[in-house]
């Protein structure tokens, strides 16, 4: 049987052959004598072709041009009148205009038949439409604006200090002192001591003579105020780079480890301890005067629980409000803590008043009208930090109950939910640990020769934190 179809001519061929698929299409395709194509044709071009489909495909009987049909169309000029197109434009005043409950038209609906007006029912307009006749306007929601901003202090610096003189007084060190050396550094001497008796324990066991305890501690005696002095070093140099953007409390530390009678007795270092010192004063005044601005204007915008919060972190430990801002700061939160406040709004202020300094001043004049279970929790945990408030509630303080601490970040609190779901214990901060390093001195000789394979880490200087 043989059928139409419109081919592609794709190649011609020196055997006198010429290879084509179908126009538009990948198959079918095929082979075929290049007598059948006319004398112009070329590759590339759509011919329309007689085709038989054989046991071995198909097989081309002719080909022909396509004809193209010539349309005879008589398109009309359209001159127009000649006068200036003046377009029509319409302006509306109120887009949502107010509806009459039986549609745009007046008549029932958009085209007079009935429509979605007489869907809604009486008093179920659009929004904005007063409903039924004569019902009263249903008042829009108000939304509360958003409170205002504060001023944003750029996030202090932490200290991050190098190993640079560390590494330089270890590097000089024979590798047995070095082992002492790097074990005194994670746990001082009493790290030495426990590690030299766990190690004698074990050779007792195996009936062999113990290390010399006395020579590895006095030469670890000898090692620290090298180690000490270097460690200072390292940290002074950090802070000097940052001095004006340095953590107060890893500033502080720096100060207070140049008190230590080792670097006391070093000389060289009293033009740095000085500098270090002015330092802390002149960063101490300056954020004290900024913690005194932002805690002011949180008062005079009314944003009471970030004030409370700002007033339980000052910069120097055990800093008061000045007096106009107390006062102020003290009335703002009696008046939020009324018998009309919600629950939750008297959780949030609680939370905030407990570590602030002014948590013994605060006497609201009444217990909130609902009180929530969530509310009296609250009280009970901070009964020892809010005493007066917690009369209010009935709450007895218990005169050995430890003070509250602030509530854990929402990170924390995820990760332990994790961890208890997966039936795991919730993380805890790891405590320092004082690793052992199996210690070896020849009974015989007077030298310690000391192998562990304790890492050397670096340690960072503690940082007293304020309260």
């Amino acid at each position: 049987m043989t059928r139409r179809m419109d081919i592609e001519v794709t190649s011609t061929r020196p055997d006198g052959t010429f290879t084509w698929r179908q126009a538009g299409a990948r198959a079918p395709k095929g082979s075929g004598p290049a007598d059948v194509l006319p004398a112009d044709a070329k590759t590339g071009d759509v011919l329309r072709a007689e085709v038989e489909m054989d046991m071995d495909g198909p097989v081309i009987l002719g080909v022909a041009p396509i004809k193209q049909r010539e349309r005879n169309v008589t398109l009309l000029a359209v001159t127009g009148s000649g006068v200036e197109f003046k377009p029509v434009t319409e302006i509306s005043t109120n887009r949502r205009a107010k509806r009459d409950g039986r549609g745009r038209d007046g008549k029932g609906g958009r085209d007079g038949k009935g429509g979605r007006g007489d869907k809604r029912g009486p008093g179920r307009g659009a929004r904005g439409d007063s409903g039924a006749a004569g019902a009263p306007r249903t008042p829009r929601r108000e939304f509360t604006p958003p409170p205002p901003e504060l001023p944003k202090r750029p996030r202090a610096a932490r200290l991050r200090p190098l190993n640079v003189h560390r590494n330089a007084v270890l590097e000089a060190l024979k590798p047995e002192e070095r082992v002492l050396a790097e074990q005194a550094l994670d746990g001082g001497i009493g790290a030495v001591r426990r590690a030299v008796n766990k190690q004698n324990d074990q050779l007792v066991k195996a009936g062999k003579p113990k290390i010399n305890a006395d020579a590895l501690v006095n030469l670890v005696v000898e090692l620290l105020p090298r180690l000490r002095v270097a460690e200072w070093q390292d940290s002074v140099d950090a802070v000097e780079k940052i001095i004006d953007t340095v953590d107060l409390r890893d500033l502080r530390a720096v100060v207070a480890k140049s008190n230590d009678a080792t670097l006391m007795k070093d000389a060289s270092l009293t033009v740095k301890r000085d500098a270090l010192r002015e330092a802390l004063e002149r960063r101490q005044s300056e954020e004290m005067q900024h913690w005194s601005d932002d805690l002011r204007a949180a008062v005079d915008v009314g944003r009471i629980v970030a004030a409370l919060k700002i007033s339980a972190q000052p910069p120097k430990a055990g800093s008061r409000p000045p007096d106009d801002v107390r006062a102020r700061l003290i009335a703002l939160t009696v008046d939020q803590l009324s018998p009309e406040s919600t629950p939750d709004r008297w959780v949030i202020l609680l939370e905030a008043l407990a570590f602030a300094p002014i948590h013994n001043e605060v006497v609201p004049v009444a217990v909130p009208t609902r009180i929530t279970p969530e509310l009296t929790a609250t009280v009970q945990r901070l009964a020892p930090a809010l005493p007066r408030i917690a009369a209010l509630f009935g709450v007895t303080v218990d005169p050995k109950a430890a003070m509250p601490r602030p509530l854990r970040n929402e990170w924390r609190d995820r990760k332990a939910k994790l961890a208890a779901k997966k039936g795991k214990p919730a993380p805890k901060k790891p405590a320092a640990e004082t690793g052992s390093a199996d210690l070896a001195t020849p009974t015989d000789t007077g030298s310690a020769d000391a192998t562990t394979p304790a890492d050397a880490g670096s340690t960072d200087a503690a940082t007293p934190v304020d309260n």
